[in-house]
């Protein structure tokens, strides 16, 4: 129940967005789009609101990370009051400013902790166990809500790669006017690396883990912010050459038997690689080799260094969970 209503709530943030980006001139909080976001809210708080009721009848504790879900349906709430005020006194946002305002990230924050309960309450990230359904789910939504608010660094709905740059030298006219654009692409291509890979970790650190699980997070983080802007032709190729990526990447997957930063680094280059692919065919790379041959290279090395980060962390922790005390010693 949860996670369709999570559904829910993603498939009415994403359809607000779309409506922000080609609906220029909505000037009201009350619309078609905001009123199925809080419906989806309201049938999240109903549900959460059923699930204390019945624990607190039962005499029993809230499940584990069913805390969260109801922490967040109060963030949501007072991010709901705040977005309404905050339209009302500044206006409708109508550019990347829409993804930062503060009263929409309140609801980001809100709407994280409710779409990630059960993805904790599986207790998939504690132990090496199957993952349900329900958890795949979570961790799905829970990555979507976050490319959709990163969706202004994202390589997918406006690729750079496609548009035309003439290298400048250093101090002459222009020069930063010229490397700006392709700065943020490279920016882009890094940031969303790490928004895959770190899901993938969890799931590749687990011995019991869920078929395709590239595909499965590689799928919304490209598809969501080209639905935004509305499908256009050349983002559209670029998403299906990424997903292309993700599913070779999971057919090596199931038969790889390698390092973790390796699978990471390559998993990052077969996406990127892709998405390269699918822009060239629908209309052209515009960079320089030298420019989109580097961004594959660096967003495979990003992979592999979050891993790296990641398994070093680990050990850290494991080793402080199992240190004896100094009374012990």
């Amino acid at each position: 129940m949860t996670g369709a209503i999570g559904t829910w709530l993603v498939v009415a943030l994403v359809s607000d967005g779309w409506a922000h980006f080609n609906v220029p001139e909505l000037e009201s909080f009350f619309t078609p789009w905001h009123a199925a976001l809080y419906a989806g809210f309201a049938a999240m708080a109903g549900w959460i609101g059923l699930l204390v009721w019945r624990a607190r009848g039962a005499g029993h504790s809230m499940p584990d990370g069913y805390r969260g879900a109801a922490a967040g349906v109060l963030v949501f709430g007072v991010g709901g009051v705040a977005d309404l005020l905050w339209h009302e006194i500044f206006g409708i946002e109508v550019a990347v400013d829409a993804l930062v305002s503060p009263s929409h990230l309140m609801l980001g924050a809100g709407g994280l902790l409710m779409l990630s309960c059960p993805l904790r309450a599986s207790g998939v990230l504690r132990e090496n166990k199957p993952w349900p359904a329900v958890a795949v789910l979570s961790l799905v939504l829970s990555t979507a809500l976050i490319a959709f608010f990163l969706q202004y660094a994202s390589p997918f709905p406006m690729p750079a790669v496609v548009e035309s740059f003439i290298p400048t030298p250093e101090g002459t006219p222009g020069h930063l006017q010229a490397e700006m654009p392709v700065i943020a692409g490279l920016s882009g291509y890094l940031v969303t690396t790490v928004l895959f890979t770190l899901p993938l970790l969890l799931i590749l650190r687990s011995r019991e883990r869920f078929a395709a699980p590239a595909t499965v997070l590689v799928g919304p983080i490209a598809w969501l912010p080209v639905a935004v802007v509305g499908f256009p032709w050349v983002p559209v190729a670029g998403a299906v050459g990424a997903t292309a990526g993700a599913i070779v990447a999971d057919f090596l997957l199931a038969r790889a038997r390698t390092a973790l930063p390796i699978i990471a680094g390559g998993v990052s280059v077969l996406v990127w690689a892709g998405q390269l692919a699918g822009l060239a065919v629908a209309d052209a790379l515009r960079w320089p080799v030298s420019l989109w041959a580097g961004a594959v290279v660096l967003a495979g090395f990003t992979g592999a260094a979050v891993s790296l980060l990641a398994a070093v962390s680990s050990a850290d922790t494991t080793a402080a969970s199992v240190s004896p005390t100094p009374q012990a010693r």
